[in-house]
């Protein structure tokens, strides 16, 4: 059998090289189109709504805010859940899309219907930055051997250097620190002077 297919190929190297040649292009385009990324993103699809209305019951917000989107935002394409929460001054719903949707097209989407709605107070729901919980898996720590660098000083250049350039980077959208001790500047007031 391999007999018969060595010599099959040796009496057919033209239709053999054509075949090895078109494989060759289409293992390339293949290769060229294959999404690979160190995290895949697993998280589903979603859009969410934050509508903010200071100093009004939850009660107040629920009737009057997160009711009346959900009832605009019921029969979107694609939309497989849509999950609420009013609290005290404060709506928010998280609409989730299956897969075979496209993020930016979501978005379009809930925006169209968001102009569609008119809330009480002028109120002009906000919807949030378009982020994948799968960020939030890239940490970084600053730490240093000069005496002259301590934890207030590491503190000091992670709030007011590399917050301020991490967040210029395109596609960052949020940096958020924690640890290290934090500068405060205390201001002691004489009243006899104030007088």
């Amino acid at each position: 059998m391999i007999r018969g297919l060595v010599d099959f190929a040796l009496n057919n190297r033209f239709m053999i090289l054509a075949a090895a040649i078109l494989l060759f292009i289409w293992g390339a385009i293949s290769f060229h189109n294959l999404p690979v990324e160190a995290y895949p993103d697993v998280a589903n699809n979603y859009v969410q709504i934050i509508t903010q209305w200071p100093g009004r019951a939850a009660e107040e917000v629920e009737q009057q805010v997160t009711i009346p989107i959900e009832i605009v935002m019921n029969g979107l394409p694609h939309l497989e859940h849509l999950r609420s929460t009013s609290l005290f001054g404060l709506s928010s719903l998280m609409l989730i899309f299956d897969d075979q949707s496209e993020n930016d097209w979501n978005r379009q989407k809930v925006l169209e219907r968001l102009a569609q709605l008119s809330l009480p107070n002028n109120l002009q729901p906000q919807i949030g930055s378009d982020f994948s919980p799968v960020g939030q898996i890239y940490w970084y720590t600053l730490s240093s051997t000069n005496p002259k660098y301590d934890l207030m000083e590491l503190k000091s250049i992670e709030d007011w250097t590399l917050e301020k350039q991490f967040k210029s980077v395109p596609n960052v959208v949020a940096v958020v620190s924690f640890g290290g001790v934090t500068r405060e500047y205390q201001v002691i007031v004489d009243p006899n002077k104030l007088v």
